[in-house]
């Protein structure tokens, strides 16, 4: 059993915010199927920031919105469907303010344990990416990006580390969540001079190596566990690293550690918009917890 005092329990309440695009899609499917592993509650939000259309002078009202449907109605009625077409249960949100402050109104009310967000592969412009942006940087909760058609659970899982406890909680936390698949922790370096020869530049890497795996042994995983953690250590930026070795293991998920609420995170394991980006597949922001909550 997983001894980190930090790790977060498994989420009994999700919250899928969508902006019902077809991007969407694939952040509904693997938020129906992390409901049925975990038993969680699943809840569906829609930020409207339109307002009500005001009648003009000497025109009729009722016909005037009829021809103009009130926003909220209408994505409620397409939330319902989609749901009653998916044969899935879940509490409906639509909020009148912009989606990053939507999501966290929510998540704040209702009590979420995680976030998924839906993002296509190549970088977007638009409100919703503005969302996932700031939903990163300030949620209180864990966040996952969506990329990927989710063809069953996540298996193969790869764990970007900086030393941090905060790295070790997302180690740590993963594979509570995910039992009984296979990790891979990996931390990329800067090598300290560019000359080093190849005898001193595998010495560097032999120290680094061996430093990741004092930090594994330090995450408190027990030694049943530990078998299915491999490490890796490369040399580079963390966001090329940690694309090379997804691709390399075939990764569905990428995990990467979150300071507290509060606190930026992205002096440690590099720019977090810059390895989303970066990443081809999904992309898990665990918010790390404080050891006084269990």
């Amino acid at each position: 059993m997983i001894q980190h005092t930090s790790t977060a329990p498994v989420p009994r309440r999700i919250l899928l915010a969508t902006d019902l695009s077809s991007r969407c899609d694939r952040a509904f499917d693997r938020a129906v199927q992390l409901c049925h592993l975990w038993g969680a509650q699943l809840h569906v939000m829609h930020a409207v920031e339109a307002m009500r259309p005001s009648v003009p002078v000497g025109v009729d009202e009722d016909e005037y919105i009829r021809a103009r449907p009130d926003p909220r109605a209408e994505a409620t009625a397409r939330l319902r469907a989609m749901l009653k077409r998916e044969q899935v249960q879940a509490q409906i949100h639509v909020e009148d303010e912009a989606a990053p402050r939507a999501v966290l109104d929510v998540v704040e009310r209702e009590g979420c344990d995680l976030v998924i967000l839906g993002e296509g592969r190549d970088r977007l412009v638009g409100p919703f990416e503005d969302a996932l942006d700031r939903v990163v940087r300030t949620s209180p909760v864990s966040v996952l990006a969506v990329r990927s058609r989710p063809y069953g659970p996540y298996r193969n899982l790869l764990v970007g580390t900086d030393f941090t406890d905060e790295a070790q909680q997302a180690l740590c936390t993963s594979m509570r969540w995910f039992p009984g698949a296979a990790f891979s922790f990996v931390h990329a370096y800067s090598m300290p001079y560019s000359g080093l020869v190849p005898r001193e530049s595998r010495q560097w890497a032999g120290e680094q190596l061996e430093r990741l795996r004092a930090h594994l042994d330090e995450a408190g995983i027990s030694a049943e566990e530990r078998t299915s953690v491999r490490t890796r250590v490369e040399a580079g930026p963390p966001s090329v690293v940690l694309r090379q070795q997804a691709l390399d293991m075939d990764a569905d998920l990428t995990v990467i550690g979150a300071h507290p609420r509060g606190l930026l995170f992205d002096a440690v394991v590099g720019s977090s918009r810059l390895i989303i980006d970066t990443i081809e597949g999904d992309v898990l922001m665990v918010r790390a917890v404080r050891g006084d909550r269990g």
